[in-house]
């Protein structure tokens, strides 16, 4: 493993060849770079909705309009219709357009006792006012149009664009946009407000905004990243680093989803920000203990400096970048395009950005350096990192039972307030509200209708079901409970189309707004209209009926909940004969909402299980994936908290937050807990390893967390709402993790024995001599070295007591090389009683009993030992009891063997010195 470690020092050259071959391929992906700001891929996949939204798009027309908005106090004056036809045939003229509904192709519907007049509203527009003032109120007059194209005041008017699929398809939304505004631009100032909003408007602007933030947040972040490592670490190398590794890891993301067809959306706007942030995490840790090697060896050379950094941080380093990029990738199991593209894209980034830290960090540090820290002892003692460890300290020795019960207390009301929590998946609640695109919808739904459409459609396995009044009714009873709803703006069917006829055919009378009462009547008054006019509500065979319905909701949960009762009623109404389909592109995409929460779920819970496991293994006890979930979880819980709180939804920014945070919170966790594990070899203490770990870890921790923190905060000078509720929630749950890694996990683990994987593997002694060992018999290789790595190794000179006559304490040795010889001193007469060998164990009395020593036991060559402390072993026993068993009764074995030998040795002395030749 550390040969791996220290691949980019002892091979240097062919290290920086690769990566730099590397990366001249990730440049020549760069052109196959696509952008998919597209509606589809916000839609989940499988939806069952989809064929048969395909099927009435394809016969009645798309619900996916561009809408022309107009609005002027003197709409109706001569002038002001002239710009608008001329506008209406500068819009016809271009290829993207397939037809255009307004005043200039809508029929009026007006009659007299039987009879009814069907012609276009405006064939040619009047040159005198009076006949304007005419053609207005005839306008109004008709239900359908009034309060749908044009606004009840008559001051505001829309232009319902249907564009040809397979143009926009080959020009793209960009370029349809721009046409389309070219024809508008021209008849600015014939009006005090035009524009347009639609699909091509909204494609457009979601692709300003991406490469806006990218241009914008990246630089952001890098300069805030430089400024929080100046300011904990000191050192301008140390901030320069990481924005080369960060660079590099950039352009090799960017370079894969060139070649790999993953396109650029909305969400990679992130990409940059969360590579230069998340990135330099690793560098930050890496970097400190650099820094702190250099001090304490300032006559060392670099590359001593960076083979004891990768020695102490080898090892975590490759478990958080394996956790961070499980984070992202558990975003994967979403069932949506969008998110799953950029999951991909984000989870290669981390691994990427991790192998270039491994590789080429460790060279950058031996030709450039990182400058030195002070680590004297007052280290610590002063500033926020003082007081830090000052609270750490006192919560350790008075606050214990506080800080848990608070922060239990804390965890339960913000549980409750999680419970408030929504979903929803608008894509105009992508954008934040204060956008022109949003204030733009909301004035068309101010003075007519939302822009946002879906469908209704009533299928029958018989011709002309539409003809019978029955059947027409049903469409009726519909869109009376639509009314009855009163979230959605306004409908219209064949239904509408008929009453209005039957009441124009009876002189206009309201109690003839009603369904004809037999066929005939609906076939004769079907006569009066074009066909064109209904295409949009009824098929050639009359088998299908469709109602057409606006409406203005943003939210996925009010939608939902909305539509999955409309559902139910048109069933209802349909009956058996007849099938009722309740269909739109938005739809898909805000039912697609339900699946964030699913994904997030499953998403979570295998993270966790990942973290889990990965931790237990690491630290060979179930304890210590069950310490590390404590800082994963805790800021899980705040975040859903303050999301209900405020009442922040999950979409598909948000949605990503808890599994990216968990694993860059863990991994904090993982430095602090192999830290711990060192420490407790070295101090023998719990809690005195535990303030040293934090002690040792709250710089790098709390330059990563703060850096983190504020990197993750340039996500709120985003123009998407969600990366800004994105950037806004990681900020925080950062933050959250450092309290819970500084305060709260220090408290558990300080109450737990963790022996590393790692250290086991790695621990290099004579195998024979301590499997032959009798204080390790019946003990496997793995309990042999997990037994060695609970106790204390010790090194002695030539010359040095290790057990001092007369003395008293409770410690046993076990020599692990070289010889001893034990002593004993009568009246300063020193006599050798025995020379001890490498596997022999001494002290042993003194162990299971406090009693004073009786005799020195003094090293005669530089030896090492491994010492077994009572107190050590006895509070160990509760963490690893099968290992401690095994000692005991191993001891049990020597003590027993020692007496024998005694009551031998005694009995001899004790014979005739006649027998005992």
């Amino acid at each position: 493993m550390n040969r791996f470690f220290r691949l980019g020092l002892t091979h240097r050259w062919p290290v920086l060849l690769v990566i730099l071959m590397l990366t001249a391929l990730a440049v020549t992906g760069l052109p196959r770079l696509t952008i998919d700001t597209g509606i589809n891929s916000m839609i989940a996949d499988g939806d069952p909705n989809r064929l048969m939204y395909e099927a009435v798009t394809e016969e009645f027309g798309s619900d996916n309009q561009t809408l022309i908005f107009v609005r002027d106090s003197k709409l109706w004056t001569p002038a002001k219709l002239n710009a608008l036809k001329d506008l209406h045939f500068r819009l016809m003229a271009l290829d993207a357009v397939q037809t255009v509904d307004d005043i200039f192709t809508l029929r009026s519907l007006r009659g007299s006792e039987g009879s009814i007049r069907s012609q276009v509203f405006v064939e040619h527009i009047p040159d005198k006012q009076k006949e304007i003032d005419r053609l207005k109120n005839d306008i109004l007059y008709n239900p359908l149009i009034k309060g749908n194209l044009v606004s009840e005041s008559g001051q505001a008017l829309a232009m319902m664009v249907a564009l040809r699929p397979e143009v926009v398809k080959k020009l793209g939304h960009e370029q349809v946009y721009a046409t389309m505004q070219q024809a508008i631009v021209e008849a600015e100032p014939s009006f005090e407000r035009i524009f347009q909003i639609g699909s091509p408007r909204i494609q457009k602007e979601m692709e300003d905004t991406l490469f806006a933030d990218m241009r914008l947040l990246a630089p952001l972040s890098a300069l805030v990243l430089v400024l929080v490592i100046l300011l904990f670490l000191r050192s301008a190398a140390a901030g320069v680093i990481p924005l080369v590794t960060a660079g590099l890891s950039l352009v090799w993301t960017l370079g894969m989803m060139g070649w790999m067809g993953i396109p650029l959306n909305i969400l990679s706007a992130m990409l940059p920000t969360l590579i230069i942030v998340i990135g330099s995490t690793e560098d930050t840790h890496l970097i400190s203990a650099f820094l702190h090697a250099s001090a304490e060896h300032p006559e060392r050379e670099r590359e001593f400096h960076v083979r004891r950094m990768l020695r102490k941080l080898g090892v975590p380093l490759l478990l958080t970048v394996l956790t961070t990029a499980l984070g992202f990738a558990g975003n994967m199991f979403s069932s949506i395009d969008l998110i799953r593209d950029f999951a991909m894209a984000s989870t290669f980034a981390m691994l990427a950005n991790g192998a270039i830290t491994l590789l080429l960090l460790p060279i950058l540090l031996v030709w450039m350096g990182a400058g030195r820290v002070n680590v004297s002892k007052d280290f610590g003692k002063h500033g926020l990192i003082g007081r830090v460890l000052e609270l750490n300290q006192h919560s350790h020795a008075t606050m214990q039972k506080f800080v848990l019960f608070a922060t239990l207390l804390l965890c339960v009301f913000f549980l409750y307030q999680a419970s408030k929590m929504y979903v929803t998946n608008d894509p105009m609640s992508y954008f934040n509200q204060e956008r022109p695109l949003i204030q733009d919808a909301e004035e068309v739904h101010q003075h007519l209708a939302g822009i946002k459409v879906f469908f209704i459609t009533l299928q029958s396995n018989r011709e002309q079901a539409f003809l019978h009044p029955k059947n027409l009714q049903k469409l009726a009873d519909i869109e009376s409970f639509i009314a009855r709803q009163n979230v959605f703006d306004r409908s219209i069917s064949l239904a509408d189309f008929l009453m209005l006829l039957n009441r124009e055919f009876h002189g206009g009378r309201e109690s003839w707004q009603k369904i004809p009462s037999n066929k005939d009547m609906v076939s004769q008054y079907l006569m009066m209209m074009h066909r064109q006019d209904l295409n949009r509500y009824v098929s050639h065979d009359y088998r299908r009926a469709t109602i057409v319905v606006r409406y203005n909701i943003s939210d996925s949960n009010v939608l939902n909940r909305n539509i999955a009762e409309l559902r139910d009623v048109a069933r209802d109404i349909a009956g058996t004969d007849m099938q009722a389909f309740v269909v739109g592109e938005n739809l898909m995409i805000n039912e697609s909402a339900e699946t964030l929460l699913l994904a997030q779920v499953k998403s979570l819970v295998l993270l966790l299980l990942i973290i889990f496991i990965l931790m237990s293994v690491m630290f060979t006890s179930i304890k210590g994936g069950i310490i590390a979930m404590v800082p994963s979880l805790i800021p899980i819980i705040l975040m859903f908290g303050v999301m209900g709180l405020l009442d922040i939804p999950l979409n598909p920014g948000t949605a990503m937050v808890a599994v990216i945070a968990i694993g860059i919170a863990v991994d904090s966790t993982i430095h602090m807990l192999s830290r711990y594990n060192a420490l407790s070899r070295i101090e023998g203490d719990a809690v005195r390893a535990a303030h040293q770990t934090v002690r040792e870890e709250a710089l790098p921790m709390m330059a990563t967390s703060v850096a983190l923190a504020l990197g993750f905060g340039m996500l709120l000078f985003s123009d998407f709402a969600i990366i800004a509720q994105f950037g806004a929630l990681s900020a925080a749950t950062m933050l959250f993790a450092l309290f819970a890694n500084l305060i709260v996990t220090p408290l558990i683990m300080s109450r737990v024995r963790l022996v590393g994987l790692y250290d086991i593997m790695a621990l290099n002694m004579d195998k024979e001599t301590l499997r032959h060992c009798v204080l390790f018999r019946g003990m496997s290789s793995y309990q042999i070295r997990k037994a060695v790595l609970i106790s204390e190794m010790l090194e002695f000179t030539r010359g040095a007591k290790i057990i001092e006559q007369g003395q008293v304490d409770r410690s046993m040795y076990l020599l692990v090389s070289g010889e001893v010889d034990v002593v004993l001193n009568i009246n300063g007469n020193a006599q050798n009683l025995a020379t001890l060998n490498a596997g022999e164990v001494f002290g042993e009395i003194g162990f299971v009993r406090e009693t004073k020593r009786t005799a020195d036991v003094v090293a005669s060559s530089a030896v090492t030992v491994l010492k077994f402390d009572y107190e050590r072993l006895a509070h160990d026993l509760k963490y690893f009891p099968r290992i401690v068993a095994k000692l005991n009764f191993n001891i049990s074995y020597v003590l027993g063997e020692r007496l024998a030998e005694g009551l031998s040795n005694r009995q001899i002395d004790r014979q005739p010195k006649g027998e005992q030749s």
